[in-house]
C-alpha cells in the first residue's frame, strides 16, 4: 500500500509537468504537432488531465480506515468464525478507486478449532490489558517451552514479550527480567531456540505477522491486540 501511494504521487507530478508542457505548446500556437490543427495537443491534455483526476480519486482514500477493515475482517474470521486467509500479504490486497477494500486469493485457508480460538482470545485480551502473568500462564499452561543456554525461559516478563510479537506488535524495548536484571531483546531472541510451539501460535502469529507488516508498510503501525479485543471478547462472550 505504501509502494502503491509513493507511486500515485508520482504520477501525479508527472502528469502536471506534462500539463504545463501541453499548456505550453497550446498557448504557443496550436499548430506546432503534426498536422497543423493542434488535435494531438488536445488528446495529450486531455488524456493528462483524466489521469489527474483519476488520480486525485485515488489520494482522497482514507488508508486508516482502509487498513481498520483489513484487520478487523481477518479478527473475526480468526477469532470467531475459524476460517481465515492465511496469506493477506501486500500484493493480495487491493485499496479500489471508491475507497472500498479488495481481497485476492483464498488459495491459502486456515482452519482453527473453537478452543484455540478461544486461546487466541484470551491471550489477546491479555496483552492488550498488558497481564504478563496471565500472558505467561496461558503459554506455559499451553505448552510453548523455550530455551536458552541457561535453561528454560519461564520468566512472565520474556513470556509475555514473545506473546506480543506474535499477537500485538514488535517491540524492541529493552527488557526487565523479574531478577531485576535488564536484557537486550535482540540478544535474548538469538540465543532462544522454541522446543514446543502449539498450533494456535504458529497459525496466529504468522496472520498477525502479515498484517502488522502490511500495516508497517503503509506507514500506519497497528497494536493488534488493541485492534482484537472488542473481538476476542466476543468470541468468548464477554461484553
Amino acid at each position: 500500500l505504501l509502494r502503491t501511494y509513493a507511486k500515485a504521487r508520482d504520477r501525479v507530478e508527472d502528469v502536471l509537468a506534462e500539463l504545463g508542457k501541453a499548456g505550453g505548446k497550446i498557448r504557443a500556437g496550436f499548430g506546432g504537432n503534426k498536422g497543423g490543427d493542434g488535435r494531438e495537443d488536445y488528446q495529450l491534455l486531455e488524456e493528462r488531465e483524466s489521469k489527474l483526476q483519476a488520480k486525485k480519486k485515488f489520494e482522497k482514500v482514507n488508508l486508516n480506515r482502509v487498513l481498520k477493515t483489513l484487520v478487523q475482517v481477518h479478527g473475526i474470521q480468526m477469532l470467531v468464525t475459524g476460517v481465515y486467509n492465511a496469506d493477506p500479504h501486500p500484493g493480495n490486497i487491493l485499496v479500489l478507486p471508491d475507497g472500498k477494500l479488495g481481497l485476492l486469493d483464498y488459495g491459502m485457508v486456515g482452519r482453527i478449532s473453537e478452543s484455540d480460538r478461544k486461546t487466541i482470545a484470551r491471550t489477546i485480551l491479555a496483552l492488550e490489558n498488558k497481564d504478563k502473568r496471565t500472558t505467561a500462564n496461558i503459554y506455559r499452561e499451553n505448552g510453548y517451552k523455550a530455551t536458552n543456554s541457561k535453561g528454560d525461559l519461564v520468566d512472565d516478563n520474556v513470556l509475555h514479550r514473545f506473546a506480543s510479537f506474535h499477537f500485538d506488535k514488535i517491540d524492541l524495548s529493552p527488557l526487565s527480567l523479574e531478577s531485576g536484571e535488564t536484557v537486550n531483546i535482540l540478544e535474548v531472541l538469538r540465543s532462544t531456540r522454541e522446543v514446543v510451539t502449539p498450533t494456535w501460535v504458529e497459525e496466529g502469529r504468522r496472520l498477525a505477522g502479515l498484517l502488522q507488516g502490511v500495516a508497517a508498510q503503509a506507514a500506519r503501525p497497528i497494536s493488534l491486540a488493541k485492534e482484537w479485543s472488542p473481538i476476542a471478547k466476543k468470541a468468548l462472550g464477554k461484553k
